[in-house]
């Protein structure tokens, strides 16, 4: 426990489901704007109109926090967030809540994904504090910035059935509090602090590396005990693609080092999850890509928001699948996502926007929002845009609609959408494949005339690096011009837009121009992991040797030292608590997880001793947490399964453009190993070159004609295979020996 002072003022926090909808609020021609207009963040300047006083985080907020003896109300969120929306809609353009505020407190707002840095130690008070997390995430701070008190979403007044404290009770009661006892409030902050710092400080002890041949099936028998047999996905609603366990199981059942029955149980839960998510209504049947998570258990109402990252993970995550099985479904799931990224989410010289939002116009209410109102239908509304009955059933069959909709009522979470269907198949029905795609069709034409949600047009580094790993990815499995050229073209808009060649820094995010915040440790990684995909994409080594600039920049900036791993963000005098370290894989893999991966990858490619002792020491700083949490930390399962087991090593040396050389690529991009880099030698004397740094390299001279491909482990080569088919063979031989 903190303190009992914080069980004293915390009263019961949960996210308040209101069944009321809401008008969006907009500014009267005389509203006067806040500080909030001069801010880059979508989300920031959604509430630049408040009447409000707010800040952005700045040393001007504290400081006049300090001058007037004022505590700090800090609100953080994002542009997307719906629970953000209703607050915003409730309490901050409430004038009489907004002028409490305004005369009691300093008020501050942060877009989480611009400061990541400031959301993750907040969030993490606050979950230690209540025992839950959310957004928007409100705290109260002394002016030292130290916090005390948290919550999530609050309403405006007391509601029947549910427990949570209005808002203006709140700010009351704690204003009371610190006219009262300011000396007391400041003490617990400062404990509140100290004890934090202290139990982070416990997680990262490190030990010695364990990892052995019983780790991954005891993690596949962790998530087996969690299973949902039923509807797949992992523990009770609401459902979560959870794609680094599902990475992690498809690594599991590709890894021939690993027991026969543990790799199946792993493709088993894998495939089935896979198969729900892509019937399910958390997967956009008109348009493509996914929505954010299902409210039920089975995969079929969805919240409506859409993220680059599920995006880039969930495409990667389908397209492995696909190299498991070679299931055309998976293939047709893996290219509407990305056909859907390309459609609505690309910045015209090649980024990739952050996200769409859940809440939209409601095509019948045109005054007002609601959360899935462009995605869902009334029987009415499907009566008008597929306008013969015997389609209307056929679409009813396939999709599971109803005349009073298909949203159970009272299902928590979904309360916007009562009333209406979402589109989800069901697992058997008669219709013909070509009928479906009418239905789509028609649903699409009258989807046009809806206003899309909103648009969160900053553009992320280190989301984009997921982008371009799924783009290259695609390339390179099927020879796709088009996905290698957007992947390319993404990467040089980050190298343009927000990368200094000179200090090899770059910066989180961009949006009209870089903005002010220096990028955090994710984006390294995660750009790191793009570059090198692609590099395998297009056999152009530029995108490796800016990918070895940026992990050492990444080492230089986040390593620690003393006991492995990567924290977060750098130590700054912004935050009163020490740097922090990811310890789980989440929504999306923590930076030491896919830090571990590039490492282990870039060790191989450069033969760099110290990448591969740093790989080994992060995974040993997390060892306890693998061995009796292994569920939690998958990605980083999966990466210490590259460290333990060194990758198989494919050189392809000929000319790219040749038959034969392609042949030879799709061969070794398609064959199902858990472990794999492939590499290029082209024979060159220059220093764009890998033989510079790899001598087993130097030694491949390409045939003049055709191509040859070399399979190798811990760089030691079989012999060389000089046609597809002799490279088809040894592909073979290998998938049948054990590692």
């Amino acid at each position: 426990m903190l303190n009992t002072f914080v069980g004293r003022i915390c009263l019961t926090l949960f996210l308040c489901l209101a069944t009321a909808l809401y008008a969006e609020e907009t500014p009267s021609p005389d509203a006067e704007p806040n500080r909030l207009i001069e801010e880059k963040s979508p989300y920031l300047r959604q509430h630049a109109y408040n009447p409000v006083d707010w800040f952005p985080w700045s040393d001007e907020a504290f400081e006049k926090a300090k001058i007037e003896n004022k505590l700090v109300f800090l609100s953080i969120g994002y542009s997307t967030c719906h629970w953000c929306h209703v607050m915003n809609r409730e309490s901050f353009s409430n004038p009489e809540i907004a002028s409490y505020l305004n005369d009691n407190y300093i008020c501050i707002k942060v877009d989480r994904e611009e400061r990541p840095d400031i959301d993750q130690v907040y969030m993490t008070f606050a979950q230690r504090a209540t025992g839950s997390g959310g957004w928007p995430l409100n705290v109260w701070l002394t002016p030292d910035r130290k916090p005390f008190y948290a919550g999530t979403y609050f309403p405006p007044s007391r509601r029947p059935g549910y427990g949570s404290p209005a808002f203006p009770e709140i700010l009351k009661h704690i204003d009371s509090l610190w006219q009262e006892n300011p000396d007391e409030i400041i003490a617990q902050s400062e404990k509140i602090v100290a004890t934090l710092n202290e139990s982070l400080a416990s997680n990262n002890e490190s030990t010695e590396l364990t990892i052995d041949a019983n780790t991954l099936p005891t993690a596949v028998s962790d998530f087996d005990a969690a299973f949902d047999d039923r509807y797949g996905g992992f523990g009770p609603a609401p459902k979560f693609p959870s794609t680094a366990g599902l990475s992690f199981l498809l690594s599991v059942a590709a890894n021939l080092g690993t027991a026969e029955d543990s790799r199946d149980v792993a493709k088993d839960m894998a495939l089935y999850t896979l198969d729900a998510i892509a019937r399910g209504g958390i997967n956009d049947h008109i348009a493509g890509g996914f929505h954010r998570y299902s409210v039920d258990s089975g995969w079929k109402i969805p919240h409506f928001e859409k993220m680059l990252y599920d995006q880039g993970l969930l495409a990667s995550v389908f397209a492995d699948a696909w190299i498991l099985t070679r299931k055309d479904e998976y293939r047709f799931v893996t290219e509407r996502t990305l056909d859907y990224l390309l459609d609505q989410m690309r910045h015209e010289e090649g980024g990739f926007y952050s996200a769409e939002d859940a809440e939209s116009i409601d095509p019948e209410k045109l005054e007002e929002k609601r959360e899935g109102a462009f995605y869902v239908w009334s029987w009415e509304q499907l009566e008008a845009a597929l306008g013969e009955p015997d389609l209307l059933q056929q679409a009813a069959e396939a999709f599971q609609l109803q005349k009073i909709g298909n949203v159970p009522p009272g299902l928590r979470g979904a309360d916007e959408v009562i009333g209406y269907n979402t589109l989800h198949y069901a697992k058997k029905h008669s219709v013909p494949e070509e009928t479906i795609q009418l239905i789509l069709n028609k649903l699409a034409t009258a989807q046009k005339k809806r206003t899309r949600p909103g648009l969160d047009n900053k553009i992320i580094v280190g989301w984009n690096g997921m982008a371009i790993s799924a783009f290259a990815k695609a390339a390179l499995l099927w020879n796709s011009d088009r996905y290698r050229n957007t992947a390319i073209e993404a990467a040089i808009f980050i190298k343009n837009r927000l990368y200094d060649s000179d200090t090899t820094t770059l910066k989180r995010l961009y949006l009209d121009g870089p903005s002010k915040a220096k990028a955090y440790a994710d984006d390294y990684a995660y750009l790191i992991r793009g570059l090198i995909d692609l590099y395998e994409a297009t056999a152009d080594i530029q995108w490796l040797d800016w990918a070895n600039a940026l992990q050492e920049t990444q080492i230089d900036q986040f390593y620690d030292v003393e006991s492995g791993g990567f924290f977060s963000f750098a130590p700054s005098d912004d935050i009163v608590f020490n740097p922090m370290k990811e310890i789980f894989d989440g929504a999306v893999p923590s930076v030491s997880s896919i830090s571990v991966e590039n490492l282990a990858r870039l060790a191989q490619v450069f033969d760099r001793e110290d990448y591969a002792e740093k790989a080994t020491q992060t995974i040993a700083a997390f060892e306890y947490l693998i061995r009796h949490s292994g569920r939690q930390l998958p990605y980083l399962l999966k990466a210490s399964s590259f460290v333990a087991q060194k990758p198989i090593q494919i050189v392809l040396a000929g000319d790219p453009k040749s038959q034969p050389f392609r042949e030879m690529l799709e061969l070794a991009a398609q064959t199902p190993l858990a472990q794999l880099l492939l590499l290029y030698a082209d024979g060159s004397d220059g220093q764009n070159y890998l033989g510079q740094s790899l001598e087993f390299i130097k030694a491949i001279i390409p045939p003049e004609t055709g191509a040859t491909a070399y399979v190798c482990e811990n760089f030691t080569c079989r012999l060389p295979a000089r046609t597809p088919e002799a490279l088809a063979q040894q592909l073979r031989d290998l998938a049948k020996k054990p590692r």
